[in-house]
């Protein structure tokens, strides 16, 4: 119990170990205001109690009234003090002041005055920690005043005829002084000397480790690879590391000039590299590397030995080319691989042409019947075969599991089909050297075609081999990829390129879906974009077109062309509608392309009036949306008068510590917590908890998905003040909101 209650003590005084750590001078402040008062108070309140029951017994309702006045008052600056510390401040220094006034003029008894000129001795102190030094002065020298009425014995009571001597007064009084003197003021300036030992401490251990800091990087300077100089802002040596030294053959070289160990063809200039050699060794060369330091005027300057980089670019090349070799090209053909297909070829070179993957089938038998080595030696004469067979423009290159890879155009095969080339030039059989003799063993080929009569990427025409290739056999060994394949992947590909067409060409309808306030009246459009085709009006709806958006990575182009419209349509704005605000959906990638960020952000400074007219939504769900990149140039946008809308919050992995990161101002619950809020205790629990937060967080927040009246009661029953959904209104073109205007007037 004892300790529970010190612990409160101890956190209303604030003399915990965080706040007693802590450089926050009103942190120590309001602990000082705090111990003066709580003890004030606590020990005066027996002395109050005490009089007033004597002025009582005497009928001196005047003492009582004065004494249980000043108690109140206590009690008052106590509780004020608990969140106005100003305030609070105010009302001690009152209380002292009043104190010692009501002494000095209700006390007959000189002795008894006295005290009240005491008690004014105590404010220096008192004022100095609450106030600063200016006021501490100012108190002392209107210290002056009581000071000369206590040598002076000057009597000023009673004033008004009133006299609160009492018989008890002069104890009561001395002691007043004594708890205030020996009590409030020594645990005040206690509590301030805690909070400078602290701070000292902490100091000191700062101290410790930047100077660990310090010898540290100097160990790291010295003992640095690069030859390194430290020179002033003209080039003079301050420091030298052991490889500069040992680079010059001098024991120290501080206080020469760079200037004059180097050959330098211009002078030394920060940031500006150049070559240069020592004047001493002028064959060895080397690139001086000036980093200027920005918060001194010093400059750093580093010696690479170009020498030793040409060497290791020798040695890299080599390296290189090892590596190459390992990578792109089969250690037993010598053929190039299939990462070298991938690395060399594009759908523009294999365009037109006949891609043609070829497979040794019965290599497996060879290997079984012969040894691997046989096996080898085959698959190594087969690669030649190949190579002297085929056109010496044609590229070879080794695919995994025996297979070959090559490409024809028309003038390969002339007037023959891919079917007649092949079983032409294609070896029927080899030569095997077995134990005991040379034996010639058949060649088992298995050819999967694929006709690149249309652009596609090179693993997709790989694919499309290896495709045919599965479906040979030996009736059938050579097999081209199917038709309705072809078909299928045209399809997509027109699709496409259909979607892109109309992006290119700006063929955007905007819809616009209305939000409402309490009362229905349209506060605010999502602009929602659709793709209409210009011949024939056919309206592609969002599932046509975003899949292939986000696979494409057409985001940035696609937002573009919404915030383009969007503008104009702004511009344009029809005379019956109000001139309400227009909301945009961010996907998320758009924000990280730079050239899109810096626009939208000069629209938005060069535009003041913009931030009025047209939000930012984004999906909470976006997996960009908790990018910190992302954050900090949503931050910038709102820094300039954009709103940002935080749209399907709930359904994402992040929501609270979007709402800390992000500079939202508007919350948007998704449909999924509202469709259910009528049904569903869970969902009405979820929707006003984040009703809650939002406005504890100053956050304005708009129910979208809105579909029935029973929804809307509910949701207005919460407190909800904006809406967006059917129940008001489905995407439509502007022009349907123009003539339900009219309607409605």
């Amino acid at each position: 119990m004892i300790a529970k209650i010190t612990k409160i003590i101890k956190n209303y005084l604030l003399l915990n170990d965080d706040n007693l750590k802590t450089t926050d001078a009103n942190i120590w402040r309001l602990s000082v205001l705090r111990t003066i008062l709580l003890i004030g108070v606590v020990l005066t309140s027996a002395i109050v109690i005490h009089s007033s029951y004597t002025a009582y017994v005497q009928e001196l309702y005047y003492v009582m009234y004065l004494t249980l006045g000043f108690s109140a008052f206590l009690f008052a600056t106590l509780a004020i003090g608990l969140k106005h510390i100003k305030l609070a401040s105010a009302c001690l220094v009152l209380a002292v002041v009043g104190a010692s006034l009501c002494i000095l003029f209700f006390t007959l008894d000189l002795m008894s005055a006295r005290y009240g000129l005491l008690l004014l001795f105590t404010l220096p102190i008192i004022v100095r920690v609450l106030y600063g030094v200016k006021a501490s002065i100012a108190s002392m020298l209107l210290n002056f005043i009581p000071f000369y009425l206590l040598l002076n014995n000057t009597q000023l009571s009673p004033l008004f005829g009133i006299d609160i001597t009492l018989p008890d007064t002069h104890t009561y009084l001395a002691s007043l002084i004594f708890l205030f003197f020996n009590f409030c003021i020594p645990m005040a300036v206690l509590r301030v000397m805690s909070s400078l030992e602290r701070q000292a401490e902490h100091n000191l251990l700062q101290s410790k480790k930047l100077n660990k800091l310090v010898s540290r990087y100097q160990e790291i300077f010295n003992n640095g690879g690069t030859p390194s100089f430290f020179c002033d802002d003209k080039g003079r040596i301050l420091q030298a590391n052991k490889a500069a030294r040992a680079l010059l053959k001098r024991h120290n070289p501080d206080g020469e000039y760079i200037q004059d160990l180097f050959a330098l063809s211009l002078p030394i200039t920060r940031g500006v590299n150049q070559l240069a050699s020592i004047c001493n060794a002028p064959e060895r060369e080397f690139k001086l590397q000036p980093a200027s330091l920005e918060h001194h005027k010093k400059q750093l300057i580093h010696c690479h030995d170009l020498s030793a980089s040409k060497k290791n670019m020798r040695e890299f090349d080599a390296f290189k080319k090892q590596q190459f070799e390992k990578l792109y090209v089969n250690e037993l053909t010598g053929l190039k691989n299939h990462h070298f297909w991938k690395k060399t070829e594009s759908s523009e070179s294999i365009l037109n042409r006949h891609i043609v993957l070829l497979k040794l089938a019965n290599l497996r038998e060879v290997n079984l019947q012969y040894g691997y080595s046989q096996g080898d030696q085959l698959l190594l004469r087969a690669a030649a075969l190949l190579q002297s067979e085929l056109p010496t423009d044609v590229s070879i290159y080794q695919f995994p599991g025996a297979k070959f890879l090559f490409t024809l155009n028309t003038k390969h095969l002339a007037q023959k089909t891919i079917e007649e080339y092949l079983a032409r030039k294609l070896p029927s059989s080899m030569m095997i050297d077995s134990a005991s003799a040379k034996v010639e063993h058949p060649l088992s080929w298995r050819v999967g075609h694929y006709h690149a009569t249309r652009e596609i990427n090179v693993d997709a025409a790989a694919e499309c081999c290896a495709i045919a290739l599965s479906q040979s056999s030996e009736l059938s060994p050579i097999v081209s990829f199917s038709v309705n394949t072809v078909k299928t992947i045209r399809e997509n590909t027109q699709q496409k390129d259909t979607v892109k067409m109309l992006l290119d060409n700006g063929c955007l309808a905007l819809y616009l879906q209305p939000q409402v306030d309490i009362n229905g009246n349209i506060v605010g459009y999502e602009i929602l974009a659709r793709l209409k085709e210009p011949k024939t009006g056919t309206v592609l709806q969002p599932y046509q077109f975003l899949p292939l958006v986000e696979q494409n990575k057409w985001e940035v182009l696609f937002t573009q062309k919404i915030i383009d419209g969007t503008l104009e349509l702004i511009k344009s704005w029809p005379a019956g509608l109000p001139p309400v605000p227009l909301a945009i959906n961010l996907s998320g990638p758009e924000l990280l392309s730079d050239l899109f960020y810096e626009k939208l952000l000069r629209r938005y400074s060069e535009s003041p009036e913009l931030g009025k007219r047209l939000k930012l939504e984004l999906t909470e769900t976006s997996v960009l949306a908790s990018h910190n990149e992302t954050k900090r140039r949503l931050t910038s946008l709102s820094n300039v008068g954009a709103t940002i809308i935080i749209d399907d919050f709930g359904t994402g992995h992040a929501s609270l510590s979007q709402l800390i990161d992000m500079s939202a101002s508007i919350i948007k619950v998704d449909r999924e917590f509202v469709e259910r809020v009528e049904t569903s205790e869970r969902h009405r629990k979820i929707v006003k908890m984040t009703l809650d937060l939002a406005k504890s967080l100053e956050m304005q927040t708009i129910a979208e998905g809105v579909e029935t009246r029973a929804q809307l009661s509910v949701l207005k029953d919460m407190g909800f003040k904006h809406f967006q959904g059917y129940l008001f209104g489905k995407p439509a073109p502007i022009e349907h909101w123009i003539s339900a205007s009219k309607a409605q007037a």
